[in-house]
């Protein structure tokens, strides 16, 4: 995954950046059978999508929000593959599935990860409840990745 953020890191300070590497590892170790417990819920969506677009504002140049949009589409990404490789072996043998099939599911996790991004980008510049907001499920690895 960093391999993959990095080109997308360049226009964010350096503390973004650090917080974003600190998220990502910390992602990384998630199995695909917990992303489950990381979508928001439909009715927080209004709250969420007020408080990013106020996160992409705090971050100021064109070119910061540009690299926050690209890292959160990176994690989606990320998370769109969790998805894709997640029958293994004894799923398939246990028919158990590790994560919920319903799309709605996987559009919820995609912005729950997505809001969570810009969340870590804006740590600083967006007010803190906003924050609170955006890294909503996330907020433990938020704020391990921030040192808080």
């Amino acid at each position: 995954m960093n391999d993959d953020l990095e080109p997308h890191l360049a226009a964010l300070p350096g503390a973004a950046r650090a917080r974003l590497e600190r998220f990502a590892a910390a992602f990384e170790r998630l199995g695909a059978g917990q992303y489950a417990l990381f979508a928001t819920a439909t009715e927080d969506e209004p709250r969420i999508d007020a408080a990013f677009e106020a996160a992409l504002e705090s971050l100021g140049s064109p070119a910061r929000r540009a690299a926050a949009r690209a890292a959160a589409a990176a994690f989606v990404d990320w998370v769109v593959q969790g998805y894709t490789s997640r029958l293994t072996l004894p799923d398939t043998i246990l028919l158990f599935q590790s994560l919920p099939d319903r799309p709605e599911d996987r559009i919820r996790l995609a912005r729950s990860v997505q809001a969570a991004v810009i969340g870590l980008i804006a740590w600083e510049a967006a007010p803190g409840e906003d924050i609170g907001v955006l890294v909503g499920p996330f907020a433990e690895m938020a704020e391990r990745a921030a040192g808080d």
